[in-house]
């Protein structure tokens, strides 16, 4: 092992680590609103990827431009999926939302195994093979894309979140949603417009990792887990900390996989993971609502 190798393992999971925190936003955002632990992430991800491969493919349309179409579709898919499934669900504890959520995760593999079958698909653009020289080191193009997408993705929510009427009203209701019912906000709209925007954030994250990565039916908890790493360490609910934990994730796993090779990637991002919830639960960045 060289310093070059050590520097590569560290600017390509630095850049890896903006695809963990796109693919993380809408479960920061879900969970930091709801404080509902949206196992239905990971299918959304790849809903997204196959809806892209599949226009992608049929319109020889770059998949980047594909996943501003698929923004609307996504958010209104999820909108009815919180208003008609989960809000008549959250008021009888954490326990029943939860449940549904596994069997619409279920529900949903399932679909995209009968639609899109068990094959392995990728998404490919023209730049998909290039890279850029980066203190000597070869970097690929769509790591830095996804890290720059991150970041501004990151930026347009919090920007949302703190200055619109609607952004201001999510939290309202999410920091006490009876105080924010008496001043004429709607929780339960308020939750479905969050658990919409969330899903729109994944038609972004699953077309990244549809061309970063190849994708099956079953990847999804692949995703969902990655994505609850990337949360716990920023701090639950916290959208500026899921950056930063997407960041460290990346470069724990770059670094480890450069020293320790890269079979032990996943491992080394997990070890890290238990650590973090032994010694600060609150995660590396603290812990809050959006």
């Amino acid at each position: 092992m060289t310093p070059s190798t050590l520097i590569a393992g560290a600017l390509s999971g630095l850049l890896l680590g903006g695809l963990y925190a796109v693919t993380a936003l809408g479960l920061s955002m879900v969970f930091g609103v709801m404080r509902l632990v949206n196992v239905v992430h990971g299918e959304l991800l790849l809903v997204a990827a196959y809806l892209n491969f599949s226009i992608s493919s049929a319109f020889g349309i770059d998949p980047l431009l594909v996943a501003l179409l698929l923004i609307p579709v996504m958010f209104l898919l999820a909108y009815p999926l919180q208003q008609w499934v989960f809000n008549p669900l959250m008021s009888r504890g954490d326990e029943p939302p939860l449940l549904a959520a596994f069997g619409l995760s279920i529900i949903l593999q399932n679909v995209l195994l009968l639609i899109w079958k068990a094959d392995t698909r990728t998404l490919t653009a023209r730049y998909s093979e290039q890279g850029l020289q980066i203190f000597g080191v070869r970097i690929s193009l769509l790591y830095l894309l996804a890290f720059v997408l991150a970041i501004v993705l990151t930026l347009c929510v919090q920007l949302f979140i703190s200055r619109s009427y609607v952004g201001k009203a999510i939290r309202a209701a999410a920091q006490d949603a009876s105080t924010a019912q008496v001043m004429g906000i709607n929780p339960k709209t308020i939750y479905a417009l969050t658990y919409a925007i969330g899903a729109a954030t994944a038609a972004l994250g699953g077309t990244l990792i549809g061309m970063t990565f190849s994708f099956v039916p079953t990847s999804g908890l692949t995703w969902l887990l990655k994505g609850f790493v990337v949360v716990v360490l920023g701090g639950m609910g916290s959208i500026s900390g899921m950056l930063a934990g997407g960041i460290v994730l990346g470069v724990a796993e770059g670094i480890g996989g450069a020293i320790a090779g890269t079979g032990y990637r996943d491992m080394i991002g997990f070890l890290i993971f238990i650590l973090v919830l032994v010694l600060r639960p609150r995660g590396l960045f603290g812990r809050g609502r959006v």
